[in-house]
């Protein structure tokens, strides 16, 4: 299931009249944000002064979640100021948000501090502009058709940036892998003139430029709210209403996040490849203990002396008796393990779990032990029909 992403609200940026309700990570990185050069190339209004980031960087205007009395959004100006903006524009920036409840779902990893917080990454998403000599290779290698797509795709509007009429065109970006790493091709549409990228290059309309994928960072708030360091991505409008008084989960904006975002950073993936480690770590682990077991002895020689042990069969001398019955002892303790871990799983309704257990060589002691049941079963029903016989004579 994807993840329920936000905004923040305006408190918590700024807090309210009396300084309460601001996030800490809001007070110790500031409320300066900086664009991704995706961003920038989608068309994201980014400061022509010199406003920067706690870390230096050149600013950009994101949107809150919190509605302004006339209608229209609050948003964070490229000094870190509150300002009001149109529903309409397609220049205002997105920085996601993650509630504490969305946050417990995820495990994030690569934690380092900036400025006291704590930041992480989670998800990938298109972010950097990719150096000259890559970017000439990915070109040639694309009009070659030699250049490999990943299968995946980024998807963004396509609408003019300055046209509030037309409603949001969905176009997608796929995504190319070129030596390890993954990229996108993005056309230029700059804000204004003074629109620049990471390298200081000015954004010209229309050019071709190639966007590296990459972790996305993001600051965790004591609370356990995590907000995205950078805003990752613009051209999108809040909502195509007139105005808007605070009911985000009707925007359009939150059906973008919930339709594309949310989707395109790879949470997904994420959660099916940990799932599959989580697999592969319990059958290894089931696997070693019944191979220290059975110190090599074949499945079906044991299953056979486990029947003959449940059926209370008893071999000739004393020491061999001695000798099986601690490799009988042994053999249940690992079914056991297996057991207890195939019900388990059952119980979780992890039914990809279940169905890999199934199949693995060690589920014949499982078989071994429900056949063994099932005789006794049918051996004390036998009983009981004798027994009745016997009575109604």
């Amino acid at each position: 299931m994807a993840l329920d992403f936000t905004l923040l609200t305006a408190e918590q940026i700024w807090g309210d009249d009396k300084g309460n309700g601001q996030l800490d990570v809001m007070k110790k990185y500031g409320t300066r944000v900086a664009p991704t050069d995706l961003a920038v190339l989608l068309g994201g209004f980014m400061t022509g002064s010199n406003n920067r980031t706690s870390e230096g960087d050149l600013t950009c205007s994101p949107w809150t979640m919190s509605p302004y009395y006339n209608g229209s959004v609050l948003c964070v100006s490229c000094n870190g100021r509150m300002e009001d903006c149109s529903l309409y524009s397609r220049g205002i920036s997105v920085r996601p948000a993650l509630s504490p409840l969305e946050t417990s779902k995820i495990s994030p990893s690569g934690v380092k501090a900036i400025n006291g917080i704590r930041v992480v990454e989670y998800g990938e998403y298109p972010q950097t502009i990719a150096d000259e000599q890559t970017s000439k290779e990915l070109e040639r290698r694309l009009e070659s058709r030699s250049l490999r797509p990943t299968g995946k795709n980024y998807t963004f509007d396509s609408t003019g940036l300055h046209d509030r009429v037309t409603p949001f065109k969905a176009t997608a970006y796929p995504e190319y892998e070129l030596n390890g790493k993954k990229y996108i091709r993005v056309p230029g549409r700059p804000c204004a003139s003074f629109s620049r990228l990471s390298t200081g290059e000015q954004v010209e309309k229309g050019k071709p430029y190639w966007v590296q994928a990459q972790p996305i960072e993001w600051l965790v708030d004591k609370s356990g709210w995590m907000v995205s360091k950078k805003c990752l991505f613009s051209g999108i409008q809040f909502d195509t209403r007139d105005d808007y008084y605070g009911n985000f989960s009707k925007t359009f904006m939150k059906k973008y996040l919930d339709t594309y975002f949310a989707k395109e950073i790879g949470h997904e993936e994420i959660v099916a490849k940990r799932e599959q480690e989580r697999h592969d770590k319990i059958l290894s682990g089931l696997s070693a203990r019944l191979e220290g077991m059975t110190n090599g002895e074949t499945i079906d020689a044991i299953k056979e002396k486990l029947k003959a042990a449940e059926k209370g069969r008893k071999v000739p001398t004393e020491p061999k008796r001695m000798e099986e019955a601690a490799r009988i002892k042994q053999v249940r303790q690992a079914r056991d393990v297996i057991l207890k871990t195939l019900q388990e799983a059952i119980e979780s309704k992890d039914e990809k779990l279940v169905q890999e257990i199934m199949k693995l060589d060690i589920v014949r002691y499982y078989d071994s032990r429900h056949q063994i049941q099932q005789e006794k079963v049918q051996q004390r029903r036998a009983t009981r029909r004798t027994q009745r016989k016997q009575a109604d004579r």
